[in-house]
């Protein structure tokens, strides 16, 4: 699902453990459910979650909620939509 307005940010986010598709189906529920958060979107070839934020966004949140899904990350880039 994507969500784009002109206030929408987005921002990528390496992501390390993945290694099936219920690993990515995992971290993408961990993300969703963070507040602010449009939209998700999680490659696992990639090892990249591209994630859409209404408004500013809480990087920190989605980086904490992804840890406790058991997963390493780091912030890529952010842009806006």
């Amino acid at each position: 699902m994507s969500v784009s307005s002109p206030s929408n940010k987005i921002v990528s986010i390496r992501v390390e453990g993945m290694a099936c598709g219920s690993c990515a189906s995992r971290v993408e529920k961990a993300i969703l459910a963070t507040n602010g958060v449009v939209s998700a979107s999680v490659d696992l070839g990639a090892k990249r979650a591209e994630v859409t934020f209404a408004g500013v966004p809480d990087i920190a949140a989605v980086i904490a909620a992804i840890g406790e899904a058991g997963y390493e990350c780091a912030l890529e880039r952010a842009a806006s939509a």
